[in-house]
């Protein structure tokens, strides 16, 4: 991110240095800059305020009727911190007030694929037909998507990976820097490592460890919205609803789908899953089993007919439905 160009606001000194203190402090700091990039231009372009004042926060918020409870959280965090990085530097702020913080709406009940319909999705992906605007392109989705369902990651993670960070010797991905800042090896299955190794040969030929290994027909990598967008259409043609926003299914559905197909398999193996869920807990890069525990439930309602084995393996931790947040 170029800080030079970007901030135009009255503002525009103090969140560069905001933004360079973060990084100094070892933060990535990505989407936090994005989110004061558009804040930035919206003092600019609504008479350049100069004071981050908390009349200013509540302007802003309501200025896009779209915004979440949960994305309005995220803002007034940064903004917070802005306020308060203002008042040591000498600078007049107003910090908004906790109590004033809207809550977050109950979270929405993500939508688990059957295996039917994986298969319909993958299939559909396979038969992405070739064109000479995009010739690389029904090469590329459909290794995205049975990466995000096989491997159970998020779509920044797929799209982020470097071709350095593919071993093919050893079969893994190695994901640097994802969310909470974990790094996590991701072992390929021999038929995903042959799908890697054709993509690679195909699409490859010239490149360096540096590039994007799924990068797009403009050289770029791929953003999530054009992965999310194409998505939507393989959902119609696959017969599979799709709800809107709040509703899905989404990209992060594979991820869902994913860990739900993991605990039913685990589950019927007879496998111990006080033992087995630390493992898929730290696979799927959580910070504590709590991130986890909603798949057990989400796999008891899915599978009723396993769900006296969920409780005798591990009932005191199975949470009641209603009790996650976004």
């Amino acid at each position: 991110m170029n800080n030079e160009s970007i901030f135009k606001s009255s503002f525009s000194t103090y969140i560069k240095l905001f933004i360079k203190e973060k990084h100094s402090l070892g933060y990535k700091y990505e989407s936090e800059s994005r989110r004061l990039q558009h804040f930035d231009c919206y003092c600019f372009t609504h008479g350049n305020l100069n004071k981050l004042t908390q009349q200013c926060i509540e302007n802003y918020l309501i200025s896009d009727s779209n915004r979440s409870a949960g994305t309005k959280q995220n803002i007034i965090g940064v903004l917070r911190q802005f306020a308060f990085f203002l008042i040591r530097n000498g600078q007049d702020a107003s910090v908004y007030p906790l109590e004033m913080i809207p809550k977050k709406e109950k979270l929405y009940r993500p939508y688990i694929f059957t295996h039917d319909e994986i298969k319909k999705l993958i299939s559909e992906a396979e038969h992405i037909r070739a064109n000479n605007r995009f010739p690389t392109r029904h090469q590329t989705l459909p290794l995205i998507y049975r990466t995000l369902y096989c491997c159970g990651v998020r779509i920044s993670e797929v799209l982020n990976l470097t071709i350095d960070r593919v071993d093919f010797s050893r079969g893994i991905l190695l994901l640097s820097g994802t969310k909470d800042y974990r790094d996590r090896v991701i072992p390929l299955s021999d038929e995903m490592l042959e799908r890697y190794s054709d993509y690679y040969s195909r699409t490859h030929a010239t490149s360096s460890g540096d590039t994007y290994f799924f990068r797009s027909d403009y050289d770029k990598p791929y953003s999530t919205q054009a992965i999310a967008n194409n998505f939507k259409q393989m959902l119609w043609k696959c017969g599979i609803s799709y709800g809107g926003r709040k509703k899905g299914p989404h990209l992060h559905s594979l991820r869902h789908t994913f860990s739900v197909h993991c605990l039913q398999k685990a589950m019927a193996e007879g496998r111990d899953l006080k033992e087995f869920l630390p493992i898929l807990s730290a696979y799927l890069g959580h910070k504590s089993l709590q991130g986890t525990q909603k798949y057990l439930h989400l796999t008891a309602e899915l599978y009723p007919d396993i769900l006296s084995k969920l409780d005798e393996y591990c009932g005191d931790i199975i949470p009641k439905a209603g009790d996650f947040l976004e």
